[in-house]
């Protein structure tokens, strides 16, 4: 089985680069058309291969369930929403850019990306809050489909989550360090990236 998470479609602030973080943004016209470009992604693949998705679990951020929705009426599989999937929450950072926010909060900032891992900025959460929050959602992820009859099990499941979500189980994955994944990840709105069990479970044993 194969796992792939996949970033939700492009929003307006995606392009005005404001931190969404918990803030619930839709899709804009560009993220409807790139939901629609990987749903005819997951179809070809899965034809090329003879494979087939058996689940699509969504965040419960508007931008996530759009782009599941869109996906699962192409692949005609039922979206399920799991709570704890949702982006990161950037606190009194959401809502602007990040040039504005060093503006505005110089030393909370620079002591956040000190150590990132584990700070908070003020009303948020940490990368390890993430990670502790998606893996909450994967065991419920996992019951759910353990629920389901022996062939719908020999598929793959698809994951709709958020850009800091994925970036850090890369980096998990890929041996880079927090401090400056955000510059050496990078994770494009409506791609899929492909994590085999295994992998899920090793970087659950790093936490």
């Amino acid at each position: 089985m194969r796992i792939f998470l996949a970033r939700h479609g492009e929003t307006d602030w995606n392009v005005e680069r404001r931190i969404q973080g918990s803030t619930d943004i839709p899709l804009n016209e560009n993220g409807i058309r790139q939901a629609h470009s990987l749903s005819s992604y997951l179809d070809r693949l899965f034809h090329a291969e003879g494979g087939f998705l058996s689940s699509i679990f969504t965040s419960p951020l508007m931008r996530a369930k759009e782009t599941a929705e869109i996906v699962g009426r192409r692949l005609g599989v039922k979206v399920e929403t799991v709570p704890g999937l949702e982006e990161m929450n950037f606190g009194i950072c959401e809502g602007k850019t990040w040039i504005e926010s060093k503006s505005l909060y110089p030393k909370e900032l620079e002591e956040w990306e000190q150590n990132k891992r584990y700070r908070r900025i003020s009303g948020g959460e940490s990368y390890q809050d993430v990670l502790n929050r998606f893996f909450s959602a994967y065991s419920l992820i996992r019951k759910r489909r353990s629920a389901l009859d022996a062939d719908a099990q020999k598929g793959d499941i698809l994951i709709i989550t958020h850009g800091a979500v994925i970036m850090l189980l890369l980096s998990l994955r890929d041996g880079y360090a927090m401090s400056d994944s955000f510059i050496r990840v990078r994770v494009e709105n409506a791609r899929a990236y492909a994590f085999k069990e295994e992998e899920i479970e090793a970087i659950r044993t790093m936490l």
